[in-house]
Parts: C-alpha cells; sequence; structure tokens
C-alpha cells in the first residue's frame, strides 16, 4: 500500500478489535475433532454473539418444532461454519457505531451486505462459466457480506470526506471507490483489507475485500473467489437491493455480456436473490 495510506490509517486512534472468541472459534473450526459442545463452550465467553446466534436459530428460517433455549442445541442445528459465519458478521458490523450524521444509510448498508452474500451463493451454484469453481457456500457467504468492510472504516474516521465521495458518486454516477480516490486519495477496498490484516482475518477474505472491483489483480488461488464475490456486488448493485453507497449508473449491460446472460435471466436472478435476502435472519440480527 501508499505510504500515504499507511499513515493516515495507522493514525486512527481507539481502532476497534474484534472480541477474543472470533479468533478462538477460528482456531477451533479448524480441527476436524471439534464438537458442538467445544463450539459452545468458546461463544459463551461473548454474551453479544451467543444472544444473536440464539435469536438466528429461533427465527422463522431455523425454527424446529420446538424452541431452542441453550447454545448447544442451536449449534448443531445451524452447523459450525453458519455459527461462524453470523460470530463474525456480529463482530465486524458491531464496530458501525450508530451516527446521526450517518453517511451511509445504515439499513441500506446492512441490506446491501446481507444481499452480496446471498448472491455470492446463487452466482457460483447458477452461471455455467462457474461450474468448475468448488469453493463452500459458506466462504461465498461470509466473502459477500463482508466485502464492503472498508466503508465501515471510513464512515467511523474519515466521515466528513467519505460523505463528500458518497455525493460526487450520486451526483456524477461514478463508482464510489473512483470518488473516494478523488477525495482521499485511497478508497474502501484498502482500508477494508488494512483493517482485516490487522484482525487477521483470512486471506481468502482480506483478498475479497481488498480487489472485488478489481479481480484480475487478485492473488491467482483467490481469483475465482474476488471474481464472484466482485460480480455479486455488481449485480446487486444493479437489481437496487440495499445501499453500500455507490450511485454507479446501470451495470446490467456489462453484467450480461460477462456472464452471457439475457436480461431476462439477470431479472430472475436478481428477483431470486432479493427473495433469499428478504428472508435471511441476519436482517433482524444486524437491524437492517
Amino acid at each position: 500500500m501508499q505510504r500515504h495510506l499507511i499513515k493516515r490509517l495507522e493514525s486512527i486512534r481507539n481502532l476497534p478489535t474484534l472480541p477474543a472468541v472470533i479468533e478462538n472459534l477460528g482456531t477451533a473450526l479448524q480441527d476436524p475433532e471439534v464438537d458442538a459442545g467445544q463450539i459452545a463452550a468458546i461463544i459463551e465467553d461473548d454474551p453479544a454473539i451467543t444472544a444473536r446466534i440464539m435469536k438466528v436459530v429461533n427465527s422463522s428460517m431455523y425454527l424446529g418444532v420446538d424452541e431452542t433455549v441453550s447454545l448447544r442445541p442451536a449449534i448443531v442445528r445451524l452447523g459450525f461454519r453458519a455459527v461462524s459465519n453470523i460470530a463474525m458478521s456480529a463482530a465486524v458490523f458491531s464496530t458501525f457505531a450508530p451516527n446521526r450524521r450517518s453517511a451511509l444509510d445504515r439499513a441500506g448498508f446492512w441490506r446491501h451486505c446481507i444481499a452480496a452474500g446471498i448472491a455470492a451463493e446463487v452466482l457460483c451454484n447458477s452461471i455455467p462459466q462457474f461450474a468448475r469453481v468448488h469453493i463452500a457456500a459458506d466462504v461465498l457467504h461470509v466473502c459477500g457480506l463482508l466485502h464492503d468492510m472498508g466503508k465501515i472504516v471510513f464512515e467511523q474516521h474519515f466521515h466528513d470526506q467519505f460523505s463528500e465521495a458518497i455525493e460526487i458518486s450520486k451526483k456524477e454516477g461514478i463508482c464510489l471507490s473512483v470518488a473516494e480516490h478523488r477525495v482521499m486519495g485511497v478508497d474502501h477496498c484498502q482500508a477494508g483489507a488494512w483493517l482485516a490484516r490487522k484482525w487477521n482475518l483470512a486471506h481468502s477474505l482480506i483478498s475479497v475485500i481488498r480487489w472485488h472491483h478489481d479481480p484480475s489483480m487478485a492473488e491467482e488461488r483467490y481469483r475465482d473467489l474476488v471474481r464472484i464475490c466482485g460480480l455479486s456486488d455488481r449485480v446487486v448493485n444493479a437489481g437496487g437491493l440495499g445501499q453500500g453507497g455507490n450511485y454507479r449508473m446501470n451495470q446490467a449491460p456489462e453484467i450480461e455480456e460477462e456472464i452471457d446472460l439475457d436480461p431476462e435471466d439477470l431479472v430472475k436472478m436478481i428477483h431470486l436473490i432479493e427473495t433469499r435476502a428478504a428472508q435471511s435472519p441476519l436482517l433482524d440480527v444486524l437491524g437492517a
């Protein structure tokens, strides 16, 4: 990264940290012998994350015959990776403190992120040219969900300049990252990747955050994942699903050309993503 970017980001005071439970959870999930009891013991150390997981498992999407009242059966019902994604998302997004002068529509931003996570799975499973790509659904989902976390850094620590960049994107119909470079000399992709490294997040996720607007620059082993997540971001924007602060003009024609879809098929895909996003229990958990 450019020296002036490092200097600017390193100057941030009171930078939030992820709860220790996230690192401990990531370590535990690398053990193929880990069980639900061990995962529960880790998560129970963080009441806020525990509450969010219980909220999801008792949502209409997962609720069984009886309400789940304790963490261990909740983890069994949801699955380890789903629990990890909920915990990670809740921890990252909790750093986005309420701000009456918010540059972003907070609920719109959450909906954009949730839809992008779902879109990554839909694209990987629906587009013939991605048929050879074997990426776990939970990886696609969390990468799509957190691809724009750099905007949280800008919203919290460079609010006025970020607001100006959003206004430029809106007035001129240009990509937000271009407007950010014009105003600040850096964009949310760089800022997000910097924070993800600080938090020791997965290299695949860091690559998605950094290069989702320019997949050709990503490390080869992550390039398919980055391309899918970058495309999911554009599909969600084209469908008007949530609002991530990017007001670039209609991208549908270039999307249709890139993935060899006709307009009707793209509309159907967007409708599918919208339907699944509307049913996501994360909407309630994140306050979207």
